[in-house]
């Protein structure tokens, strides 16, 4: 967000995630603090304001898909831990 943005001062890149600001108004002080890549930790960039970070010389990372198989080991983690009670522990 932009609150946030100036804790990038001085690095290269920033890493964010699906629901993380990522407009116009953030992108500005990004690019005042000197981040030129902004690396998502997912699929989508919806809320990444693209024609912004072009502008800005900012370059855009994407996850471009998901493994399956590491999806289905994680559910099946995740139903173990439901199963064992992890959470109650």
């Amino acid at each position: 967000s932009p609150v946030t943005a100036s804790l990038a001062n001085g690095c290269d890149a920033v890493c964010a995630f699906v629901n993380d600001d990522c407009g116009a108004e953030t992108l500005e002080a990004l690019a005042a603090c000197g981040v030129g890549c902004v690396a998502m930790r997912c699929a989508g960039y919806d809320r990444v304001d693209l024609s912004m970070a072009e502008s800005l010389g900012i370059v855009v990372l994407r996850v471009p898909a998901y493994s399956p198989h590491s999806v289905a080991e994680h559910a099946v983690a995740l139903m173990m831990a439901l199963n064992r009670q992890i959470v109650k522990a």
